[in-house]
């Protein structure tokens, strides 16, 4: 919606590995706040492993914000990427799968 950029292209790739995960150790209630960005919030019902019955959601900004959130023991777990699992040292508590996106690429807009 900016008009100083033009759609120079799109193109399908897919994410990252996306997974539910937890500071390296550490003990999860049965009742997890889980850190995640509104985008992917379905994943959570999808890889929420079957011992968790009932769980809080906050929103947060990005998938790194998950992350932090978790390293920072604002919550027990974080919906995140592999790449950001890694950065903050965390660990995958479920299976994990790739979103199939369609990227956009912008230029600046010609004066």
């Amino acid at each position: 919606m900016d008009t100083r950029l033009a759609l120079a292209g799109a193109f399908i790739r897919d994410t990252p590995m996306y997974g539910i995960a937890r500071r390296r150790g550490a003990a999860v209630p049965p009742r997890p706040r889980i850190a995640s960005h509104p985008a992917p919030l379905p994943l959570v019902a999808q890889l929420l492993p079957d011992r968790f019955t009932a769980h809080e959601t906050v929103k947060v900004t990005s998938t790194s914000a998950a992350a932090i959130a978790v390293r920072d023991g604002e919550v027990d777990l974080a919906l995140t990427t592999q790449p950001s699992a890694a950065a903050y040292d965390l660990e995958f508590i479920s299976r994990t799968r790739t979103i199939r996106m369609l990227w956009s690429v912008f230029t600046a807009a010609p004066a």
